[in-house]
């Protein structure tokens, strides 16, 4: 019933007297509608994550935040690619399976709905092809949900960021610092709770940012001075779209990476206002990327899959043998 109490709008429960007077006997605790992040811990998580390699190794936060994307990459990220990475060489190597279902399928499909134009019968082959792939994938353990797995470190990445907002004293989201007009890191000490705390997150805003930048940053709680850390992030992420080796794509693929280089393009101006400290991470995470994707690349290549062989010269139709190749 406490559950159920907690669920209803709070209009409903008022014009019902019976709910109304057992929502006034429900402790305190239940009654508050107040909205609490449930990332809250996850967030606390990543702080004492940073704090605690800032503590061991004594570097300057300049070092440790991309030490701390490095470590995140390797311990967390990196495994989930390797075990992609061999689901998607299963995948090249049963190409060849899956189009030698393709003459079979076509001669089902024009049986069943042959009759029923060119149209329908194209699509009714596809979807027959897709099933088979999917069923041959099952079959040999490298399903199609396997290509997702890099969408595992888009939580992780947002958890830190979100961790490095609080701690560069911003009581806004990243989202908001990205969008907003002004510069949110310029003034901590406004910025700052009656308990020392920002955000709901209850995390200290870090003062040793504003002295352990390196190099043209020596402040991470404000935006870069010069202006390069956006467009560095800029050529970072787009880097990891074009910088790899060409593939076939198809048409909507194509579509979409170059949507998301359009994206990456305005990315850089748009992280001109944020502080230093999240720029920072975002592009080592992005370096670190590409350097992984190399690696992999290297180490274990995906081989073209085996085509079907095709004669030199048309084979003659009817009765007629094809004429002998000419020495």
């Amino acid at each position: 019933m406490a559950l159920l109490v907690r669920s209803c709008p709070l209009q409903f429960i008022c014009a019902t007297p019976k709910l109304s007077k057992l929502f006034l006997q429900l402790p305190p605790s239940c009654r508050s509608f107040h909205a609490s992040p449930r990332t809250q811990s996850i967030v606390l998580v990543a702080h004492d994550a940073l704090t605690g390699l800032h503590s061991l190794t004594g570097l300057p936060w300049a070092y440790t935040i991309p030490l701390f994307a490095l470590t995140l990459r390797t311990t967390l990220i990196l495994p989930l690619s390797i075990y992609q990475r061999h689901a998607n060489r299963k995948q090249a190597s049963l190409v060849p399976i899956v189009q030698s279902w393709r003459h079979a399928l076509q001669h089902e499909t024009m049986r069943e709905v042959g009759h029923l134009g060119p149209v329908v019968a194209q699509n009714t082959l596809l979807r027959k092809l897709r099933r088979k792939r999917n069923e041959i994938y099952r079959r040999w353990g490298c399903g199609l949900w396997k290509n997702y797995l890099g969408l595992a470190q888009v939580p992780v990445f947002l958890v830190t960021m979100e961790a490095l907002r609080a701690m560069a004293g911003a009581q806004q989201g990243w989202w908001g610092m990205i969008t907003g007009s002004r510069n949110v890191g310029a003034d901590t000490d406004a910025l700052l709770t009656a308990d020392g705390f920002t955000g709901t997150a209850l995390i200290p805003v870090e003062s040793s940012f504003a002295t352990e930048g390196a190099l043209w940053f020596p402040n991470l709680l404000l935006a870069d001075p010069q202006l390069l850390l956006p467009f560095m992030l800029s050529g970072a992420i787009l880097l990891n779209l074009f910088g790899h080796k060409p593939v076939a794509l198809g048409p909507w693929q194509t579509r979409f990476r170059r949507s998301m280089g359009i994206v990456a393009l305005a990315i850089g101006p748009i992280m001109i206002p944020v502080p230093s400290a999240l720029v920072l991470y975002w592009v080592s995470s992005s370096m670190l990327a590409y350097g992984q994707s190399l690696l992999l690349e290297r180490l274990m290549p995906i081989k073209k899959p085996v085509r079907p062989c095709k004669p030199k010269r048309p084979m003659k139709s009817g009765l007629g043998l094809p004429e002998e190749r000419k020495l």
